[in-house]
């Protein structure tokens, strides 16, 4: 697929628009001065921070091959590390299956409820859930489930669980078996399962490395050219700079609320568009002059008298991420239009806290501060979700935009989740500018 004045362009570049443009050609146009959207890896000052946790889990071959094997990236495998801090004791995680240490009543409560629960499925193999509160309480128990499931969610997605639906969960919630919920009250030995209990990560570069093979392997990316209209019927696109550009058929990947922003869609459409809920995070990295801070990839916060619901220590992700004999943290707060933060306050509550739960201590100096925003985090999965982007998406698709990506297509991709879906979309594109144009599509 070729751009200018023939076939396909693609609107963002971060690893959905850079998988299209690798699998089906033509250019990436990006609206800011760096590609790979949230998958970058700013370096301040000799550290290097991701946006938040960004591990590969997938056990798809394809992505594995196409990552390792043909762009050359050196990925390391890791064994998993992760906590989870609430009533002032550190457990392993996943909690569902590792309450041991916790104090005895909490894990009576969580255990004692999880086999009524298991029982009871047992008995009842359709039962339904018709929201995530009641999926939760129905898989995990309801010990668990308002303990450590239900406070964490809230602060997460920044909405009750109550008010989203379970059809964003397939996998990425582990399942504990029962028994391993009896040996994890009882013993602390390692139960890391899970989709990640095994991850990859870049070896140097952070995160970025990713984004930044598909540019080394022939992607062509156009910075800051930033699209502030698009014409459906004349299939345009007109950026800020005060170009314009055709196309026969358009990869968009930006954030689907923008996108509907800038074309000439029915008012139906724009109302469906202004409904759709996310949350955005913000990041607090923080670099510190001690070395070996702690020993975890990430530890998770479900109280809400913490600011941040989880912190990530990534020079054990990779020991290139912060210089010497220092140590760095990113803490990630999770903000919305209904749950507000105090940006003013937000890095001395984050230092508080993190003295609080005992991951600093007030004599540690913190040398730099990087605080780094994320206006669009999760897509929340409400119950007007899927009624509204059906609209969008039927529009669109009729109109030879192609939709791809977590925020293009509106969905809780992971990063191999991405790339498959920019693959996907450049041979929808090819399949879509063949048959307008008169020719065979072939499968």
């Amino acid at each position: 697929m070729k751009d200018g004045n023939g076939r396909t362009i693609i609107l963002g570049a971060g690893l959905a628009g850079l998988s299209a443009a690798y699998h089906g050609g033509g250019s990436v146009y990006e609206g800011s001065d760096r590609y790979g959207g949230t998958c970058i890896s700013p370096r301040v000052n000799g550290y290097t921070f991701d946006l938040g946790i960004h591990v590969l889990h997938t056990r798809n071959e394809y992505v594995i091959g196409l990552l390792r094997d043909i762009l050359k990236i050196d990925l390391v495998d890791r064994k998993r590390s992760a906590r989870l801090y609430s009533f002032d004791r550190l457990t392993r995680y996943p909690i569902q299956a590792n309450t041991f240490g916790l104090p005895l009543p909490i894990v009576k409560d969580c255990l004692v409820s999880f086999i009524e629960t298991y029982c009871e499925r047992k008995k009842n193999r359709k039962q339904m859930c018709y929201n995530y509160e009641k999926w939760l309480v129905a898989a995990f128990g309801r010990g668990i489930a308002e303990h450590f499931m239900i406070p964490y969610s809230e602060k997460f997605w920044t909405v009750h669980p109550r008010n989203m639906t379970t059809d964003w969960l397939d996998v990425r919630i582990p399942m504990p078996a029962l028994h391993e919920v009896v040996e994890g009250a009882l013993t602390d030995q390692t139960r890391e399962f899970g989709p990640n209990a095994i991850f990859r990560y870049p070896l140097r570069n952070g995160i970025s490395a990713i984004p930044g093979a598909f540019v080394k392997n022939g992607v062509k990316v156009i910075l800051n050219k930033k699209a502030v209209k698009i014409d459906i019927k004349k299939k345009e696109i007109e950026f800020a700079d005060g170009t314009r550009q055709n196309y026969d058929v358009l990869i968009s990947t930006i954030p689907l609320p923008e996108l509907v922003d800038i074309a000439n869609v029915p008012a139906t459409v724009s109302q469906a568009a202004r409904r759709l809920k996310y949350n955005s995070i913000l990041c607090v990295n923080l670099g510190i002059d001690k070395a070996n801070i702690n020993t975890n990839h990430w530890i998770y916060y479900p109280e809400k008298k913490y600011s941040f619901f989880r912190i990530s220590f990534l020079k054990n992700f990779s020991s290139t991420m912060a210089p010497g004999a220092r140590s760095s943290i990113t803490a990630e707060i999770a903000y919305s239009r209904k749950k507000k933060i105090d940006r003013d306050e937000i890095v001395d509550d984050v230092i508080k806290d993190l003295v609080s739960a005992k991951i600093l201590t007030k004599k540690d100096k913190v040398e730099l501060v990087d605080i780094r925003d994320i206006p669009y985090g999760y897509v929340i999965y409400n119950r007007e979700r899927a009624g509204n982007l059906r609209k969008i998406r039927s529009f669109f698709r009729k109109n030879a935009v192609v939709l791809a990506g977590r925020y293009g297509n509106w969905e809780y991709q992971w990063m191999d989740d991405a790339i498959l879906d920019g693959k996907r979309a450049a041979g929808e594109a090819a399949d879509r500018y063949l048959s307008d144009k008169g020719g065979s599509v072939k499968k």
